[in-house]
């Protein structure tokens, strides 16, 4: 498992094969030129055609947080009458 920050300071973890130095010099190039959304919407996987990847994964609950923060937020936010 190595990890990478992207572009936008998000942390996420790769499954890749130690031995394979070349990949993981490929990805420690690309990656941090890549905002999470970007990866999410499959430009890693456009620039590493020929590449084979394991699985991915956010490394930290950050996007957790957040989601729980902007929920938290709207439902403090008073709301018009009949909703």
């Amino acid at each position: 498992m190595h990890k990478f920050v992207t572009r936008d300071g998000q942390k996420i973890s790769i499954d890749v094969d130690p031995g394979n130095s070349e990949l993981i010099k490929l990805l420690t190039d690309t990656i941090p030129r890549l905002s999470l959304d970007e990866i999410l919407d499959g430009e890693l996987e456009r620039r590493l055609k020929k590449a084979s990847l394991g699985s991915v994964k956010l490394s930290s609950g950050d996007d957790i947080k957040k989601l729980i923060f902007s929920l938290a937020m709207f439902n403090t936010i008073s709301k018009p009458p009949g909703f």
